[in-house]
Protein backbone atom coordinates (compact mmCIF):
# COMPACT_ATOMS: atom_id res chain seq x y z
CA UNK A 1 0.00 0.00 0.00
CA UNK A 2 1.57 3.28 -1.41
CA UNK A 3 1.91 6.28 1.38
CA UNK A 4 -1.02 8.40 0.66
CA UNK A 5 -3.60 5.05 0.70
CA UNK A 6 -2.17 4.46 3.67
CA UNK A 7 -2.59 8.11 5.52
CA UNK A 8 -6.01 8.17 3.69
CA UNK A 9 -7.10 5.50 5.27
CA UNK A 10 -5.44 6.46 8.85
CA UNK A 11 -7.60 9.94 8.36
CA UNK A 12 -10.57 8.06 7.35
CA UNK A 13 -10.56 5.67 10.97
CA UNK A 14 -10.00 8.73 13.05
CA UNK A 15 -12.57 10.69 11.68
CA UNK A 16 -14.99 7.92 12.10
CA UNK A 17 -13.61 7.15 15.85
CA UNK A 18 -14.44 10.94 16.44
CA UNK A 19 -18.14 10.94 15.16
CA UNK A 20 -18.98 7.62 16.79
CA UNK A 21 -21.22 7.99 20.16
CA UNK A 22 -19.92 7.02 23.17
CA UNK A 23 -21.29 3.95 25.54
CA UNK A 24 -24.23 4.52 27.48
CA UNK A 25 -22.92 4.28 31.43
CA UNK A 26 -19.40 6.03 30.29
CA UNK A 27 -18.58 9.26 31.64
CA UNK A 28 -18.27 10.25 28.16
CA UNK A 29 -22.10 9.46 27.29
CA UNK A 30 -23.24 11.34 30.46
CA UNK A 31 -21.75 14.72 29.34
CA UNK A 32 -23.07 14.15 26.28
CA UNK A 33 -26.01 13.79 26.82
CA UNK A 34 -25.96 16.92 29.75
CA UNK A 35 -24.91 19.15 26.95
CA UNK A 36 -27.37 17.70 24.77
CA UNK A 37 -29.82 19.19 27.83
CA UNK A 38 -28.41 22.31 28.00
CA UNK A 39 -28.25 22.86 24.56
CA UNK A 40 -32.33 22.52 24.55
CA UNK A 41 -32.76 24.52 27.32
CA UNK A 42 -30.54 27.94 25.72
CA UNK A 43 -32.71 26.89 22.35
CA UNK A 44 -36.24 27.24 24.45
CA UNK A 45 -34.94 30.26 26.40
CA UNK A 46 -34.07 32.44 23.03
CA UNK A 47 -37.65 30.98 21.49
CA UNK A 48 -39.47 32.63 24.73
CA UNK A 49 -37.37 35.85 24.90
CA UNK A 50 -37.92 36.09 21.06
CA UNK A 51 -41.90 35.73 21.34
CA UNK A 52 -42.10 37.82 24.64
CA UNK A 53 -44.53 40.36 24.02
CA UNK A 54 -43.96 44.01 24.12
CA UNK A 55 -46.37 44.78 26.63
CA UNK A 56 -45.07 42.26 28.96
CA UNK A 57 -41.26 43.71 29.77
CA UNK A 58 -42.78 47.59 29.13
CA UNK A 59 -46.10 47.60 31.00
CA UNK A 60 -48.84 50.58 30.29
CA UNK A 61 -48.64 53.29 32.73
CA UNK A 62 -51.52 55.51 33.30
CA UNK A 63 -53.01 57.67 35.77
CA UNK A 64 -56.06 55.62 36.04
CA UNK A 65 -55.31 52.19 36.43
CA UNK A 66 -52.46 49.72 37.99
CA UNK A 67 -50.85 46.94 35.46
CA UNK A 68 -49.18 43.50 35.64
CA UNK A 69 -48.08 40.61 33.39
CA UNK A 70 -47.77 37.38 34.65
CA UNK A 71 -46.34 34.24 32.61
CA UNK A 72 -46.54 30.61 33.13
CA UNK A 73 -46.16 27.06 31.48
CA UNK A 74 -48.06 24.00 31.01
CA UNK A 75 -49.12 20.98 28.91
CA UNK A 76 -52.67 22.14 29.14
CA UNK A 77 -53.77 25.59 27.46
CA UNK A 78 -56.44 26.64 29.33
CA UNK A 79 -54.20 25.52 32.80
CA UNK A 80 -50.95 27.88 31.50
CA UNK A 81 -53.50 30.70 31.04
CA UNK A 82 -55.15 30.46 34.67
CA UNK A 83 -51.34 30.19 36.37
CA UNK A 84 -50.29 33.15 34.44
CA UNK A 85 -53.24 34.71 35.83
CA UNK A 86 -52.70 33.96 38.92
CA UNK A 87 -48.78 35.00 38.83
CA UNK A 88 -49.99 38.54 37.57
CA UNK A 89 -52.57 38.64 40.08
CA UNK A 90 -49.84 38.63 43.03
CA UNK A 91 -47.85 41.22 41.23
CA UNK A 92 -51.12 43.49 40.69
CA UNK A 93 -51.88 43.12 44.72
CA UNK A 94 -48.14 44.21 45.36
CA UNK A 95 -48.61 47.48 43.37
CA UNK A 96 -51.75 48.29 44.61
CA UNK A 97 -50.59 47.80 48.22
CA UNK A 98 -47.52 49.91 47.29
CA UNK A 99 -49.71 52.66 46.16
CA UNK A 100 -52.15 52.31 48.90
CA UNK A 101 -49.29 52.86 51.29
CA UNK A 102 -47.54 55.76 49.50
CA UNK A 103 -51.12 57.95 49.57
CA UNK A 104 -51.47 57.41 53.36
CA UNK A 105 -48.28 58.74 53.81
CA UNK A 106 -48.75 61.62 51.27
CA UNK A 107 -51.83 62.64 53.49
CA UNK A 108 -49.90 62.27 56.26
CA UNK A 109 -47.26 64.49 54.91
CA UNK A 110 -50.26 67.15 53.36
CA UNK A 111 -52.22 67.49 56.70
CA UNK A 112 -49.28 67.94 59.08
CA UNK A 113 -50.24 64.73 61.05
CA UNK A 114 -46.82 62.67 60.66
CA UNK A 115 -45.43 63.48 63.98
CA UNK A 116 -48.36 62.45 66.00
CA UNK A 117 -47.77 58.97 67.09
CA UNK A 118 -51.43 58.29 67.64
CA UNK A 119 -52.24 59.32 64.28
CA UNK A 120 -49.29 57.77 62.81
CA UNK A 121 -50.33 54.56 64.38
CA UNK A 122 -53.68 54.35 63.31
CA UNK A 123 -52.83 55.04 59.58
CA UNK A 124 -50.35 52.31 59.37
CA UNK A 125 -53.11 49.99 61.34
CA UNK A 126 -55.57 50.98 58.40
CA UNK A 127 -52.93 50.40 55.74
CA UNK A 128 -52.24 46.98 57.04
CA UNK A 129 -56.06 46.58 56.77
CA UNK A 130 -56.12 47.45 53.28
CA UNK A 131 -53.30 45.45 52.12
CA UNK A 132 -54.82 42.32 54.01
CA UNK A 133 -58.18 43.00 52.65
CA UNK A 134 -57.33 44.08 48.95
CA UNK A 135 -59.71 42.15 46.64
CA UNK A 136 -58.56 41.52 43.25
CA UNK A 137 -61.62 40.69 41.98
CA UNK A 138 -62.06 44.13 39.60
CA UNK A 139 -59.49 43.26 37.17
CA UNK A 140 -59.43 42.87 33.77
CA UNK A 141 -57.47 40.52 31.57
CA UNK A 142 -56.34 43.23 28.36
CA UNK A 143 -54.29 41.35 26.69
CA UNK A 144 -53.17 37.58 26.07
CA UNK A 145 -50.63 35.43 24.09
CA UNK A 146 -49.86 31.83 23.64
CA UNK A 147 -46.58 30.31 22.03
CA UNK A 148 -45.32 26.26 21.78
CA UNK A 149 -42.91 25.85 24.71
CA UNK A 150 -41.18 22.69 23.63
CA UNK A 151 -43.98 19.76 24.57
CA UNK A 152 -45.76 22.88 26.69
CA UNK A 153 -47.65 26.22 26.24
CA UNK A 154 -46.72 29.40 27.75
CA UNK A 155 -49.04 32.24 28.25
CA UNK A 156 -48.48 35.50 28.84
CA UNK A 157 -50.82 37.83 30.29
CA UNK A 158 -51.35 41.39 30.83
CA UNK A 159 -54.00 42.67 34.09
CA UNK A 160 -55.33 45.89 34.47
CA UNK A 161 -56.71 47.51 38.01
CA UNK A 162 -58.59 50.42 38.28
CA UNK A 163 -57.14 52.89 40.53
CA UNK A 164 -60.69 53.79 41.22
CA UNK A 165 -61.77 50.98 43.25
CA UNK A 166 -58.26 51.20 45.14
CA UNK A 167 -59.40 54.91 46.14
CA UNK A 168 -62.40 54.04 47.28
CA UNK A 169 -61.09 51.24 49.44
CA UNK A 170 -58.69 53.76 50.76
CA UNK A 171 -61.24 56.72 51.51
CA UNK A 172 -63.81 54.15 53.25
CA UNK A 173 -61.30 52.79 55.74
CA UNK A 174 -60.26 56.70 56.57
CA UNK A 175 -63.52 57.77 56.62
CA UNK A 176 -64.54 55.09 59.41
CA UNK A 177 -61.40 55.57 62.00
CA UNK A 178 -62.70 58.54 63.96
CA UNK A 179 -58.79 59.25 64.83
CA UNK A 180 -57.65 59.69 61.16
CA UNK A 181 -61.08 61.15 59.40
CA UNK A 182 -60.17 64.69 61.70
CA UNK A 183 -56.56 64.93 60.67
CA UNK A 184 -56.30 63.85 56.84
CA UNK A 185 -59.29 65.06 55.66
CA UNK A 186 -57.00 68.31 56.00
CA UNK A 187 -54.95 66.78 53.56
CA UNK A 188 -55.69 68.60 49.89
CA UNK A 189 -54.75 65.52 48.27
CA UNK A 190 -57.59 63.31 50.29
CA UNK A 191 -59.58 66.18 49.56
CA UNK A 192 -59.35 66.17 46.25
CA UNK A 193 -59.24 62.62 45.47
CA UNK A 194 -62.29 61.94 47.88
CA UNK A 195 -63.64 64.89 45.35
CA UNK A 196 -63.01 62.12 42.23
CA UNK A 197 -64.46 59.64 43.58
CA UNK A 198 -67.51 61.47 44.58
CA UNK A 199 -67.96 62.75 41.17
CA UNK A 200 -67.33 59.26 39.61
CA UNK A 201 -70.56 57.95 41.52
CA UNK A 202 -72.26 60.83 40.54
CA UNK A 203 -71.91 60.42 36.79
CA UNK A 204 -72.76 56.47 37.09
CA UNK A 205 -75.94 57.68 38.94
CA UNK A 206 -76.74 60.19 36.56
CA UNK A 207 -75.55 58.05 33.62
CA UNK A 208 -77.99 55.15 34.46
CA UNK A 209 -80.60 58.00 34.61
CA UNK A 210 -80.21 58.73 31.06
CA UNK A 211 -79.80 55.29 29.82
CA UNK A 212 -82.77 53.96 32.24
CA UNK A 213 -86.24 53.23 29.69
CA UNK A 214 -89.10 55.87 29.76
CA UNK A 215 -92.39 54.73 30.70
CA UNK A 216 -94.78 54.83 28.15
Amino acid sequence: MNRPILCAAILGALSLAACASPEPGTPAYTAQQEQKKQEARTDAIKDSVSEMPSWFTSPPIDEFSIYAPGTSTSADLQFAEDKAVLSAKRALADRVNSRLSSKMKEFLAESGAGENAQVTAESERVTSNLITEVNMAGYNVTQKKFVPAGTQYRAYVLLQYPLGNANRMLVDQVNKNGVLQGKLHASKAFQELEKDIQDARTSKVDGAKVEAPKGE
